[in-house]
């Protein structure tokens, strides 16, 4: 599974809209190591509370991109198993 890790440059918070209830909530300047979903092509990290956060995805031509302005990557991993 490949992983990415990236540093959160703008904090923010997301929220379900029906219910209201916080998804995920991310600081300026926290790390997170994402690992790629290899079925919906999405990477996905753990904020500080365990919950789940996407932060990215590979485009059609297999290209990383981050999702949000939030986000800047600090390094690509090595697929591990």
């Amino acid at each position: 599974m490949k992983q990415i890790k990236v540093r959160c440059i703008d904090s923010f918070e997301e929220f379900n809209i029906d219910n209201g209830r916080l998804i995920c909530a991310v600081n300026v300047g926290e790390e997170l190591v994402a690992d790629l979903h290899e079925e919906s092509e999405e990477y996905y990290a753990m904020d500080s509370e365990g919950r789940e956060v996407c932060v990215g995805y590979l485009n059609s031509l297999g290209t990383l991109k981050l999702f949000e302005d939030s986000f800047e990557l600090v390094e690509e991993g090595a697929d591990t198993e």
